[in-house]
């Protein structure tokens, strides 16, 4: 089959300046997600989407190609279907099984992952539009409710005398792998559904950046690797 990987760098992020280049045990931050595609060996495209020049010249001297994008998709009001959206048509989508999108957010997701998620998918490939990668809840989802105006706690009705949370497997997106068949995706708009096939990753390979919390556990989860290696 033929596919193709897209890694989405948007420049200017809020939370922690540049995070998607941020230096983490030696490299860019998006440098891990264009080497973990590049080693699988299997796309025929490996491509970043970026805004900025500076991300592009790193991501081609880690080995992928480039593209940008416009003043539209380069600001906080661009979603991802937006971006992808952009890329499909201009790469043709009869020319590609399906997409692999792979955040740059996620560090410890490795060649050895995507292999296995593309396995999975290419298996079923007849039954499912898509796959997304998940993780164990780390909260059941009846310990997740709002708090009304009046400050009560009159939507957590479980009792939780008897709760044990063996009793409640939930799951939730880990951010780290998305795939699609293309047509499929433009019409849908997500990736999400009874078309989709759920592909489970452990809690320390789901570690996604979106602070300084997050990027210094992922510092010290690598450190360790690089160690015991």
């Amino acid at each position: 089959m033929k596919r193709i990987a897209i890694i989405p760098a948007r420049s200017g992020s809020k939370g922690l300046k540049d995070k998607n280049i941020i230096e983490l045990c030696g490299k860019p931050l998006m440098a891990y997600s264009i080497e973990a595609a590049l080693g699988t060996g299997l796309f025929e495209h490996v491509i970043v989407s970026t805004d900025s020049e500076h991300y592009a010249d790193i991501s081609r001297q880690y080995g992928a190609e480039t593209m940008m994008r416009g003043e539209r998709l380069s600001d906080d009001k661009a979603t991802t279907y937006m971006v992808l959206k952009d890329i499909l048509k201009n790469r043709l989508t009869e020319t590609i099984d399906y997409f692999v999108l792979l955040q740059p957010t996620s560090p410890l997701r490795t060649s050895a992952h995507i292999e296995e998620a593309i396995k999975k998918f290419e298996s079923r490939y007849q039954e499912f539009d898509f796959l997304v990668s998940m993780k164990d809840s780390e909260y059941a989802r009846v310990l997740v409710n709002p708090i009304d105006e009046d400050e009560s706690l009159k939507y957590f009705d479980t009792d939780f005398a008897n709760y044990r949370r063996q009793n409640f497997k939930d799951y939730s997106p880990n951010g780290a792998i998305f795939i699609a068949k293309p047509k499929e995706y433009l019409e849908r708009k997500h990736f999400f559904g009874s078309r989709t096939i759920a592909y489970c990753m452990n809690k320390i390979d789901s570690i996604d950046i979106d602070d300084n919390i997050d990027y210094q556990l992922a510092k010290i989860l690598l450190e360790n690797k690089q160690v015991l290696k």
